[in-house]
């Protein structure tokens, strides 16, 4: 029997949280728990995250400018990736929690990081309303502000967790996502570009 959209989604999430937090489970019960291996843990989780928001925000953009079996797959199973995204994320919130906890020199003061909630808040409201119900309840119109909007606020959140404070911080990860991301805004102006020119 197929699943619903709305099963599709669960799992999605589900699966995406939960396969995040096996594999930064495993690495640290063998490692160790020690707060260098919890933020090796936090930095990879948040670095597939983060691709997979690229992915999702380069996916119509791409659709429009390259007409492939490849980005017509991309764009169906955007509102999944975008999901998987929350899922990771939900994983990573729990690795923060488990640092605090875990790290008598790590302070987690909420008060101090309105920024952080509000993101997390924003991912959240979008995952939400990504259920059938809930995205009719909204609107098209509201739909797709919250869903536009709320991409681009998450992703140049983001972008300034990779710029490194020295040049020794400028890691072959951090240079390869933030190259990544240039490649995505190119790609979204490259083809807004073309759509005003009617190509």
């Amino acid at each position: 029997m197929a699943m619903t959209s709305n099963q599709r989604n669960w799992a999605t999430f589900l699966g995406a949280t939960a396969v995040t937090a096996a594999a930064a489970g495993a690495y640290l019960a063998t490692a160790g728990a020690t707060d260098d291996n919890i933020r090796l843990t936090l930095r990879l989780s948040a670095h597939a995250a983060f691709v997979l928001l690229l992915v999702v925000f380069v996916a119509r953009p791409l659709r429009h400018l390259l007409r492939s079996p490849m980005t017509l797959a991309l764009l169906k199973n955007r509102r999944l990736m975008g999901i998987a995204f929350a899922g990771i994320h939900t994983a990573h919130l729990g690795l923060i929690f488990f640092r605090a906890r875990q790290i008598a020199d790590f302070d987690l003061n909420i008060a101090e990081s309105v920024g952080g909630v509000a993101i997390y808040l924003l991912i959240y409201l979008m995952f939400l309303t990504s259920f059938d119900a809930t995205a009719r309840a909204l609107g098209p119109r509201n739909w797709r502000i919250l869903h536009k909007v709320g991409l681009y606020v998450v992703l140049l959140a983001f972008i300034p967790t990779l710029l490194p404070e020295s040049s020794e911080q400028l890691t072959f990860g951090r240079s390869l996502l933030l190259v990544l991301a240039a490649i995505a805004f190119v790609l979204r102006l490259t083809a807004y570009l073309a759509k005003r020119k009617g190509t």
